[in-house]
């Protein structure tokens, strides 16, 4: 009776081990989808702080000759900017005489986040209190969107 005992202890013990390594197995696992989920979240962040950037710059360097050449519905293309692995496009469509959308496209160019895009857009004002303002103002209540 007594080595049926051990025996039972022995398998016991074994069953003991491999739940208490798969306790660690998945402690381990679950550490390593955390780091992953939180660089993915900053590289998120990233890209959409230098689609806000580039709309910004967008503004700055507004060309008001060239945005009133525009057609109503026209869509005209910036010059692209790049810093390290962010690159964004930005893109003004004249809405009508004096409103205008700026839509800026961040992205982050690396192997792992390849497809990983934010875009901004802003609604901006070429006139104020039948004046011509450059550069444009934000539209107030609209200052900017995220689009997806």
């Amino acid at each position: 009776m007594t080595a049926r005992r051990r025996g039972f202890i022995l398998v016991a013990a074994l069953v003991a081990l491999v739940i208490i390594a798969l306790i660690i197995t998945g402690a381990f696992f679950a550490s390593g989808q955390e780091l992953v989920v939180a660089r993915n979240e900053l590289r998120d962040q990233q890209a959409f702080s230098y689609a806000e950037y580039s709309a910004a710059k967008a503004l700055e360097s507004w060309n008001a000759a060239a945005r009133d050449s525009m057609s109503t519905g026209e869509t005209q293309r910036l010059a692209s900017l790049s810093r390290g692995l962010l690159e964004s496009e930005v893109f003004v469509t004249k809405l009508d005489t004096a409103l205008y959308l700026v839509t800026a496209d961040g992205r982050l160019r690396s192997a792992d986040a390849a497809a990983l895009r934010r875009r901004v857009g802003l609604l901006v004002r070429t006139v104020r209190n039948g004046a011509p303002v450059n550069p444009p103002f934000r539209v107030s209540g609209q200052a900017w969107s995220e689009l997806y």
